[in-house]
């Protein structure tokens, strides 16, 4: 009879030990998993979107202020505005928005380079804007006009070397920081595994020890192994909440990429446009004397893109799926209230049969 009940009472004391290390384990699990939800997604919000979105907004102001630059000239209003104002703003907003994706940079060293290197070319490109407007003053200066917009132009867009080669270069940096943060550990699905496993292992002890305690003391209800049973599946179905901000966060990323390929889009389209307006004005600036240079850019530039209709001005950023949610504070908090809860109740619900078989024990001797 003693040999049963030390038998019995060793089983109490490690089927408790067992459940409360269980319960600690699912509050390190499901709260690891919620804080690295919630700052993998503030990273995205705060840095990586932006970034993708202000690249693709530079790209755009920079391609507007250099048409409404070429468009200056072909009308003959360089003589009167310079420029034209909306270059001028064209220029600040391209420059405004680097600015911010410097700021935001999650493309690394990389990103950084890449973006020092474009700041350092703009102040080039607008200098062949600026002689292209002093030389288009002077009556036998616009060959020399001419020279400096083609060079402007060149610099803008020839090639890989090109300002806005440049941008797409630093556009797919930015967007494949955020394809491999929205594909990390913390947002991928996979991750539920992490607090799962344990929640649903902790589950089935709590159940095997009900039917044991059942058994063993024929009493068919412990009340607070059941309320402990019933507080975990309540933090299983709070955490579980976290499967939609993860999926709300992915979709978010491919609307906004979505967004930024569609203004890309209408961006390229009317570079094309500018590229044919620009060689309509070489041509008139030195005619015949222009050379093969530019009658090859002509060639080249003769049936623009049509432009596809305008995007919205404003993309969804951060988008309803990068917005914290606005029941996740009360979560950080409710994981480790409820977890240390049911650790609790465990102890609640054990220590009585413990204490019963120690004074049995103490009686019998």
């Amino acid at each position: 009879m003693t040999t049963a009940r030390s038998t019995t009472r060793h089983t109490l004391w490690w089927l408790r030990f067992g459940l409360v290390a269980g319960s600690v384990l699912v509050l390190g699990t499901a709260l690891a998993t919620f804080l690295g939800v919630r700052a993998s997604i503030a990273e995205i919000r705060e840095r990586t979107a932006p970034a993708v979105l202000e690249v693709s907004l530079a790209k755009q102001a920079l391609v507007g202020a250099h048409g409404a630059a070429v468009a200056a000239f072909e009308h003959g209003q360089v003589r009167l505005t310079g420029p034209s104002e909306q270059y001028e703003d064209g220029i600040a907003l391209a420059s405004q928005q680097l600015a911010q994706v410097a700021e935001h940079n999650a493309a690394g060293e990389q990103g950084s380079q890449t973006l020092q290197l474009i700041e350092g070319l703009l102040p080039s490109y607008n200098g062949f804007i600026g002689q292209a407007d002093a030389h288009f003053r002077q009556d036998a200066g616009r060959a020399l006009a001419a020279s400096n917009l083609q060079s402007a132009a060149g610099l803008l867009s020839d090639g890989e070397n090109g300002i806005l080669a440049r941008l797409d270069q630093l556009a797919a940096a930015q967007r494949a920081a955020l394809d491999d943060q929205l594909a990390a550990a913390w947002l991928n699905p996979a991750i539920t595994l992490l607090w799962a496993l344990p929640l649903v292992a902790l589950l089935a002890a709590l159940l095997w020890a009900q039917r044991f305690l059942a058994r063993r003391f024929r009493r068919t209800v412990n009340v607070a192994l059941l309320a402990a049973t019933a507080v975990l599946v309540l933090l299983g179905t709070g955490t579980a909440l976290l499967l939609g901000v993860q999926s709300g966060a992915r979709d978010s990323g491919a609307a906004l990429e979505h967004a930024v390929d569609a203004r890309s889009a209408v961006t390229a389209a009317t570079a094309g446009q500018v590229r044919a307006t620009l060689a309509r004005v070489l041509l008139a600036q030195c005619g015949t004397g222009c050379g093969d240079t530019v009658t090859a850019f002509a060639a080249a530039a003769a049936h623009p893109p049509d432009v596809p209709p305008a995007p919205p001005r404003e993309p969804a950023l951060p988008g309803s799926g990068l917005t914290e949610p606005a029941w996740t504070p009360g979560l950080g908090y409710g994981i480790p209230v409820l977890a240390l809860g049911a650790g609790f109740l465990i102890v609640a619900g054990l220590q009585p049969r413990l204490d019963e078989y120690r004074f049995r024990e103490a009686r019998s001797r």
